[in-house]
């Protein structure tokens, strides 16, 4: 009795450390891997409550510890979120034990995933914080592997996961019949391979072959930052000194900038950006900042993408996060105003248009751009198809730096573009439309704060780019088409 409790305490140990590897800051991209086809197993065995409670103790566990990204967030803030996702999270096992008696059929082992498939792509679809911790960027450092989402998008992944998951307990349930086990085998060790080898097809045989252009993109130090005084600014007794300090403050802030900027361009960048709001003006002095850019963009032979927080103390909204592209002639070209701005701390305070995705054509390629949190929802960047390069000024803080770049690649390799993500107190990336890090910077560990990437100038048009989210549908057909098929098979 000692012993068997010693060695279930030990399996659920075991459990909750896979579970923890298995997603946000800790993840190791075999953990997932481990983790399910093992809970499943468990599930499966345990009877149902016992089972769910089980599953979304350890679930809830390991998503709170791996996803403690945000200090700032309340901790019954953190408890609610992690509740939801444990639940969601166990689902697709509750739905594969009505199953339990069907499963001797090897069409069997597609409910699991394609129920796991439905109830994540559904739950990131309504999530305002999009698709933060979808299963698929556990993936992130297998090169190869995500070559697929250019083709079936992040469901692609979880799939392949779960799947293997579900076969592999079938394998183990028909171990006495060694014509089912080497047909499971074959059958996802096909799909794989056929996975693998388009992955490597695609690195190997599509990568860019185009003229490459230096892009440097700039962050402000944070010392030059400062603090707005929107009460003092709303106070008639208060409003002009204040104005004149925060003059004095973002003159200096952005006349860095612009040094900074001409200072790259004469060492042969052809597209200079900044960091997510690191220019900040008043409204009323917007203009001014336009016209500065507009010198600087005709005088130096540059494109110029300014990123300012426009701050309008008589709105309630106060900040408009923009990012505005000037031409070689000094035309203002594309005047983005940040998409989706995030819940929370930022979604009160800003006042930014719909004005959607804008592209404009270069003899550089087709250019475009959003703004940092933008790129966390496949469905918005849908509107970037047929981009040849994408500017991504982002901003972060320091605990979900590498988690919120790594993100971004896969918007890369869905539709196609070349991107330079540069997030101030994050990490900047630049890679080509595979993925393929092209040049890196941490802006807690480099003193200069700006990301030099030879940059492709040629998009790929890609599959996913055209068909959406088809994979979802073929899911859901499967899940129907599968359950009607089990229901009509005898009981075994």
């Amino acid at each position: 009795m000692k012993t068997s409790l010693i060695k279930k305490t030990a399996f659920a140990l075991v459990l909750l450390a896979l579970a923890i590897l298995s997603n946000g800051q800790y993840a190791i991209f075999f953990a997932i891997w481990l983790f399910v086809p093992l809970m499943l197993f468990t599930v499966r065995n345990l009877k149902r409550w016992q089972g769910f409670l089980l599953a979304f103790t350890i679930i809830g566990v390991g998503y709170l510890i791996g996803t403690d990204v945000a200090p700032f967030l309340p901790l019954y803030v953190s408890l609610i979120i992690t509740a939801v996702f444990s639940f969601l999270a166990f689902l697709p096992y509750l739905i594969d034990s009505f199953f339990r008696k069907k499963r001797s059929h090897f069409i069997s082992t597609l409910i699991f995933p394609t129920a796991a498939v439905l109830i994540e792509y559904a739950y990131h679809y309504v999530d305002p914080f999009g698709t933060w911790w979808h299963y698929a960027y556990t993936q992130q450092s297998q090169y190869v592997l995500i070559q697929s989402i250019s083709v079936f998008g992040l469901g692609y992944i979880t799939f392949l996961i779960m799947w293997f998951a579900s076969v592999v307990n079938w394998m183990y349930e028909q171990r006495d019949d060694k014509k089912n086990v080497k047909k499971a085998l074959l059958v996802y060790g096909l799909v794989l391979a056929l996975t693998l080898l388009y992955g490597g097809y695609r690195v190997q045989f599509q990568k860019p072959n185009s003229e490459t252009i230096r892009v440097a993109s700039i962050s402000a130090p944070n010392d030059l930052n400062s603090m707005i005084d929107i009460e003092g600014l709303r106070n008639p007794e208060t409003e002009n000194e204040v104005k004149v300090i925060t003059r004095n403050n973002t003159t200096k802030l952005n006349q860095y900038l612009f040094d900074k900027s001409i200072q790259e361009a004469q060492a042969g960048a052809k597209i200079v950006f900044w960091a997510e709001g690191n220019a900040v003006i008043l409204k009323e002095d917007e203009n001014d900042l336009y016209n500065e850019a507009s010198k600087v963009a005709t005088e130096q032979d540059i494109y110029l993408g300014i990123s300012v927080a426009v701050v309008d103390p008589d709105n309630e909204r106060f900040v408009e996060n923009k990012w505005v592209l000037f031409n070689k002639n000094g035309n203002k070209i594309i005047d983005y105003w940040k998409g989706i701005s995030v819940p929370g701390a930022e979604a009160p305070i800003s006042n930014n248009k719909p004005v959607g995705i804008q592209h404009v054509e270069t003899e550089y390629g087709i250019l475009t751009g959003v703004i940092c949190f933008d790129l966390d929802f496949p469905n918005y960047l849908k509107a970037a198809q047929g981009s040849d390069i994408l500017l991504a000024p982002s901003n972060d803080y320091e605990e979900i730096g590498h988690l919120h770049t790594n993100m971004a690649k896969f918007r890369a390799i869905e539709q196609g573009f070349n991107l330079v993500r540069h997030a101030s107190n994050g990490i900047s990336i630049g890679t080509d439309y595979t993925g393929k890090v092209l040049s890196e910077m941490d802006h807690f560990a480099d003193a200069n704060k700006v990301l030099i990437t030879q940059l492709p100038t040629k998009g790929k048009k890609t599959i996913y780019s055209m068909i959406g989210d088809s994979f979802i549908v073929i899911c859901l057909a499967l899940f129907v088409l599968v359950t009607i098929l089990l229901r009509r098979k005898k009981t075994s």
